[in-house]
């Protein structure tokens, strides 16, 4: 009777119908064993099988090996050079004939991302910037886009991942502990079930010829283009902080830090799977890092008003740390000793709290609402100026009803700010000064703590004086700080510290 009970919670391979099965053990047993050397327990099995369970409970039953979603390229509307990968209407070998001929240019590669925040597309856009610049062909793979069962399951985990982080951020406190202490459980199981998830989705990615090149931007995509066959996979590890959720066995992993990559050693991850490249941040903003700084060193030195660019993450969950922080910053704004462009993204609610809070504090400000609308701004606000607009107001407020125009607006915006302030998320890695605010999730206190390494960031700053007390040191004049900061940036950026998306463009190509 207990052999039978264990085997009903284990799931044997023998019952489950899966080619990828076949090998003696469950794919996603064998593929962490294989890889990091950690073998599962009945009660590791057992574990993951009742997380997959909740997962898709609720949803119909599919068969992955049976399903294979259709796919067209389309261009991008908003960078050019660009290719969207989007849902066919068509499933016939015609289509996808039409499709893999897409996708048999010279230096092409599909970058593999999913919507969930910001984070992975800001990453994503990165390998697409380096792509086009190094002659590439790219093309933009959301998982969560295509009407399917599998991205609806992913949708609503992004969707419970989302409500969940505004809620602790929101109350703080005990929940905010508890929901960071979650944060840091990518342990060998969650390695699995993310396995487990990539294997029973894949027919997402079924349908791509499988030897075009992948970069992956999240582990469930990487993991989904192993279990497709896909020859040529090359994961984005996020984070700085080394956990097994993120690693895909049979990619290449690339890490933003040597530390990093010192303690995935440690956890087991093969040396050939594993390389440091550096940053993940876009081709515009590496090229442009030295001059960038030094144009703020000069701003800083003509006493003209810091500029300070305000990224809401993706998941919306920093509106009462917002409104503290606009509070607490009202009386500089009035008295125009300093700007803020205050990038909503495409969060409605926030937007229009944000707008409310305006007008409680009767502060005046702008309105960009299009990409069009942001790139008009960069260049009529360059920082190689060195002079303000005429008629300025000290608040430009960023809105949009795209996701896409929403994070790209952050990585254009850097380039006319002097200080980013952000939660210690992927941004917290680019060349940029930045005031860290309070994380949503405890694995992003690591991310602070790299920047702090650099000196091109501050401390995380938790609560709203603290924030107030490192801006105020940024903006005294002649900031040392600020100088610091810009400085350490141009060190890094000589030593290509920033350029870690190119590197991985790179290996794509067949050039490393």
């Amino acid at each position: 009777m207990g052999g039978a009970f264990c085997r009903l919670c284990c799931n044997r391979p023998s019952e489950s119908g899966d080619a990828l099965d076949e090998l003696g053990k469950p794919w996603p047993e064998k593929q962490t064993e294989d890889f990091v050397g950690l073998e599962a327990s009945c009660r590791d099995r057992s574990y993951v099988n009742r997380m997959m369970w909740l997962t898709f409970a609720g949803f119909p039953k599919i068969n992955a090996w049976e399903r294979q979603v259709a796919w067209e390229a389309v261009p991008s509307p908003i960078v050019n050079g660009l290719s969207l990968l989007e849902q066919s209407q068509s499933n016939t070998p015609e289509s996808l004939k039409v499709l893999a001929e897409a996708l048999k240019t010279q230096k092409t590669v599909i970058v593999g991302s999913v919507r969930m925040g910001y984070g992975h597309h800001r990453i994503a856009y990165s390998a697409l910037t380096w792509a086009l610049e190094l002659g590439g062909k790219p093309f933009l793979l959301d998982i969560l886009s295509p009407d399917c069962i599998e991205a609806a399951v992913v949708r609503n985990m992004d969707k419970q991942y989302s409500r969940m982080s505004r809620i602790a951020s929101n109350l703080g406190g005990v929940f905010d502990a508890i929901w960071g202490k979650m944060m840091l459980q990518g342990d060998a199981n969650a390695l699995r079930l993310s396995l487990a998830l990539a294997q029973r989705i894949r027919g997402i990615m079924a349908a791509f010829p499988k030897d075009v090149p992948v970069i992956t931007t999240h582990p469930f995509v990487g993991n989904m283009a192993v279990a497709c066959g896909f020859k040529h996979v090359i994961n984005l590890i996020f984070d700085n902080l080394p956990q097994y959720f993120v690693l895909v066995p049979g990619a290449l992993n690339l890490v933003q830090s040597p530390s990093y990559f010192d303690k995935l050693l440690d956890m087991g991850c093969p040396a050939k799977s594993l390389r440091l490249a550096g940053h993940w941040v876009s081709s515009d903003l590496c090229i442009n890092a030295v001059a960038d700084s030094k144009s703020r060193i000069e701003r800083s030195e003509q006493n003209l008003p810091r500029r300070f660019l305000i990224a809401v993450g993706g998941a919306g969950a920093q509106s009462a740390f917002l409104s503290g922080l606009l509070s607490a910053m009202a009386p500089l704004l009035r008295d125009k000793k300093i700007r803020i462009y205050l990038n909503c993204g495409d969060h409605k609610h926030i937007a229009d709290a944000i707008v409310s809070k305006l007008k409680t504090l009767d502060l005046d400000w702008n309105e960009v609402t299009s990409s069009e609308g942001t790139v008009s701004l960069c260049k009529k606000e360059a920082l190689d100026l060195l002079e303000e607009p005429p008629n300025w107001k000290a608040v430009t407020v960023f809105r949009f009803d795209s996701h896409f125009a929403a994070f790209r607006c952050t990585d254009l915006v850097i380039r006319v700010a002097d200080v980013l302030v952000t939660k210690p998320s992927e941004l917290a890695f680019f060349p940029v000064p930045k005031l860290h605010i309070r994380r949503v999730g405890a694995h992003e206190a690591h991310s602070a703590v790299r920047a702090q390494e650099l000196g091109d960031g501050s401390v995380e700053c938790r609560e709203v004086p603290h924030a107030m007390q490192k801006l105020g040191q940024l903006i005294e004049p002649q900031s040392p700080l600020f100088r610091l900061m810009n400085e350490c940036i141009i060190k890094a950026a000589e030593q290509k510290v920033y350029e870690g998306s190119k590197v991985a463009c790179e290996f794509a190509f067949g050039a490393q």
